[in-house]
């Protein structure tokens, strides 16, 4: 009775792992050049060397002395990329429990190779004064860099992005980091809520990784950057239940099937 049984188990595992890979190969495939690996822990290198927006020159890694919140961007963007910024001068302008300079600062790192402290001058007075209170602009730097640094930094987060004509395609993120530059929270999408940043400053501050419930939120939904919401990702999600189900199912029928006697 065993055989047949575990036969149809291990068939059924069999089909359903190919199926769910398959179809997630295919639904992943449009996104992989403007993906989102979480590289939790990373370091970024020592040597990402760029400009901010009065030309002076800053070593990332060196200048990441507090937790710091990262956002990639670019900054001639005239859809997502404005919206994100101001979603999180938004959120900056709602933050009590922490406050700029003493707790975290923040920095806008444009990933197009071609802008400048020019337009980096230009851009940050908007998000400064989006913020709807005081904010040090010392704490908010907007930085720009060569293809090469500014890959070593893309790289690092695991932030992947695809130029399209004089646009991007890219994930809408934020990156959290603590002090030494080691990667330890993504909070993806324009909505941030001032509790998740809190808690993120409060994480780097600790030098923590990502808690384990928002990596359980992160497994079960993404961002979807093309569309601009957040999606359920019902493939992922229903495929581990089946894979765990039959699985459990298995071992039960291993653990309970019928024992022949001794002298049987």
């Amino acid at each position: 009775m065993r055989s047949p049984v575990c036969k149809l188990v291990f068939l059924l595992l069999f089909i359903l792992a190919s199926a769910f890979s398959a179809a997630a190969h295919e639904a992943t495939a449009d996104k992989a050049v403007i993906a989102l690996e979480e590289k939790l822990g990373a370091v970024i290198p020592d040597d990402i060397s760029l400009r901010d927006e009065n030309g002076k020159p800053v070593n990332l890694k060196a200048f990441i002395d507090k937790p710091t919140i990262i956002a990639p961007v670019y900054l001639h963007c005239s859809h997502a990329c404005p919206l994100l910024l101001t979603g999180l001068a938004g959120t900056l302008g709602k933050l009590d429990l922490v406050q700029p300079g003493r707790d975290y600062r923040v920095i806008t790192l444009s990933f197009d190779e071609r802008e400048g402290p020019a337009i980096a001058r230009e851009k940050k007075p908007n998000y400064i004064t989006a913020i709807r209170k005081p904010f040090p602009e010392s704490e908010w730097k907007f930085l720009t860099g060569d293809n090469a640094n500014i890959r070593k930094f893309t790289d690092a987060v695991g932030f992947t992005f695809q130029r399209d004509g004089e646009d991007f395609s890219h994930p809408i993120a934020i990156i959290v980091l603590a002090p030494g530059g080691k990667v330890v929270r993504y909070l993806e999408g324009m909505t941030l809520l001032p509790f998740q940043v809190t808690m993120a400053v409060t994480e780097a501050a600790q030098g923590k990784v990502g808690s384990p419930a928002g990596r359980v939120l992160t497994y079960c939904f993404s961002y979807d950057p093309l569309k601009k919401s957040y999606a359920f990702n019902i493939l992922k999600v229903v495929g581990t239940v089946m894979i765990l189900t039959l699985a459990s199912f298995f071992i039960y029928l291993m653990a309970t099937g019928p024992r022949k006697g001794k002298n049987g």
